[in-house]
């Protein structure tokens, strides 16, 4: 979808790693946390190997497992479905807003309702393969919503949403860094985040 914009100023910060004795941690990381850190409003960031991996931490951190279900997204990198799927949750995708690209949370909240109900409706949400009528249709577990390109979802209904049926929101913020929701930058939220019964 782009191209990179790599320019020398990379190339030789790069260089200067692999010439130091520090490859995977060191200063180079520590700057980087802390720069992102700054830029997020936050006090800590952790750095990993890619977003994959902070989404996987985040789903292990909420407790997800095998048959847990979680709406999220169709229009996204494949990594904001794998990080579920590592652990055995279910991705059941609704659709994106037409001007942001960014999950419906109105289709959100509809999905979370339909399987607090169950029966056939709940059934069709769920991906071919799974849509027996033997299997026991479970509530839903979590929201993931994705930031895209540069602009976060429309975090307050899907915050209600994700209270007022007492489920997780993981917000992929990879596409999102620098960028803010109502004045509150993206990430920021504390996430996972179930809240109190």
């Amino acid at each position: 979808m782009s191209a990179p914009d790599i320019s020398q100023d990379e190339i030789d910060a790069v260089l200067e790693v692999l010439q130091s004795p520090n490859l995977s941690m060191g200063p180079k990381i520590e700057a980087f946390e802390a720069e992102i850190a700054r830029i997020a409003g936050t006090q800590f960031a952790v750095g990993v190997n890619s977003g994959t991996a902070g989404l996987h931490l985040a789903v292990i951190l909420a407790g997800l497992g095998t048959g847990d279900l979680v709406v999220t997204t169709p229009f996204s990198f494949v990594a904001s479905s794998n990080c579920l799927m590592y652990e055995g949750a279910i991705p059941v995708f609704v659709d994106v807003e037409d001007q942001t690209g960014n999950i419906q949370p109105g289709l959100v909240e509809q999905a979370v309702k339909t399987f607090q109900t169950g029966g056939e409706d709940a059934a069709r949400l769920l991906p071919p393969a799974l849509q027996s009528k033997k299997r026991i249709i479970k509530p839903v577990k979590a929201i993931l919503p994705v930031d895209v390109f540069f602009q976060p979802a429309d975090f307050d209904p899907l915050t209600e949403i994700a209270h007022s049926h007492e489920i997780y929101v993981i917000e992929d913020a990879c596409e999102a860094i620098g960028s803010a929701y109502k004045s509150r930058p993206a990430a920021t939220r504390q996430n996972p985040t179930r809240p109190p019964p």
